[in-house]
């Protein structure tokens, strides 16, 4: 049997696992859902906003898992109430929406995302979202990990050394807001992975958490190289040069010390012509470039640390705290405290 002929075998068994599966789950899925069902055949008035927390849904020994999406498909144990307003949830983990059937629209606070079986979705653990299926016989599975737990593993898999978190970031040059999703084109490579993660999660063998985390890595990997080739081809396509993505870098890393003058000379730059040079390529100016890397940064510390708000200002690089408290407010709308509140 050639290479090809055992990869293509391999697919085929690994699908009839997947179908074996999901033929368990359909069949379990009135039994389990008795006890919770009930609220989900109530339509509220005015748009819900509801905290999912990993404690509360997954296992205490489990970094990964996985779920099958049932709310308003024909596996529910009742029919559905059809919804007029969205029921938008968020949550405290990473989830990865894997389609295997069908289609879906995450409705967000203020706008849409379309999702069919070419895509992945990648969600950061604060994106308000409400999941409407296209058809009641579409199948989605969520993979949630746990943010505290992703932040460890994949520290060093993020494409050019960045913490997870700067995934979201715009990905015209990393200096857009802080998005809370992400989209990947689903290769038969990534397919072939979350294929693997849901095969092995419910066959729940020994060690089985150990294999997803190697399957997570394999995973990050996957969309860290094409999330990298996009970025190169933005690149190409913009004719971006060399020394602008050097610049863009050298100021995420010392954007809370670095300053115009310094910056000009560690590239050989007048002062005026590197903000004019940035601008010609970026659509920023250094100040707003600064600007926007500071704000991701405080994002960063309120959401994943317990540091204080002075401890985050100087690590931002503001000496001035009410400063900071000023211009994260003009930038967010709210105070950093209220912004931190409301995400946790």
């Amino acid at each position: 049997m050639s290479e090809l002929d055992q990869m293509l075998s391999s697919c085929d068994l690994l699908s009839s696992q997947v179908e074996m599966i999901l033929q368990t789950l359909i069949d379990s899925l009135p039994q389990i859902l008795s006890s919770i069902s009930a609220q989900h055949t109530q339509s509220p008035q005015a748009p819900s906003y509801i905290q999912l927390t990993g404690d509360a849904i997954m296992k205490p020994d489990q970094n990964i898992s996985v779920f099958l999406h049932w709310p308003d498909t024909k596996f529910a144990p009742k029919s559905p109430v059809p919804r007029k307003v969205p029921h938008f949830h968020y949550h405290d983990f990473y989830e990865i929406n894997y389609l295997y059937r069908g289609g879906v629209t995450n409705r967000l606070p203020d706008a849409t995302i379309h999702q069919d079986r070419s895509q992945i979705l990648l969600m950061n653990p604060h994106a308000y979202h409400d999941p409407v299926i296209d058809s009641p016989d579409t199948l989605l599975f969520n993979i949630l990990i746990r943010k505290e737990f992703s932040a460890e593993l994949l520290s060093g898999y993020s494409p050019s050394g960045t913490e997870l978190i700067h995934l979201f970031l715009d990905n015209s040059l990393g200096m857009g807001p802080l998005k809370p999703y992400l989209t990947f084109d689903n290769t038969p490579a990534i397919n072939f992975v979350l294929q693997q993660m849901i095969v092995e999660f419910y066959q729940d063998k020994q060690y089985s958490q150990q294999l997803l985390y190697a399957k997570l890595i394999e995973l990050w990997s996957l969309l860290a190289r094409q999330q990298d080739e996009k970025f190169e081809q933005n690149k190409r396509q913009h004719n971006i040069p060399e020394d602008v993505i050097q610049i863009l870098s050298y100021l995420r890393k010392n954007c809370a010390v670095a300053d115009l003058a310094s910056t000009a000379k560690q590239f050989g730059f007048t002062p005026n012509y590197l903000s004019q040079y940035l601008y010609k390529y970026t659509g920023y100016h250094y100040s707003e470039i600064v600007l926007n890397i500071k704000m991701h940064n405080a994002v960063n510390y309120l959401l994943h640390s317990n540091s204080s708000i002075p401890e985050i200002a100087e690590m931002t690089g503001y000496s001035d705290v009410s400063y900071f408290r000023k211009v994260f407010k003009k930038e967010f709308g709210v105070s950093p405290v209220a912004y931190r509140n409301q995400r946790q």
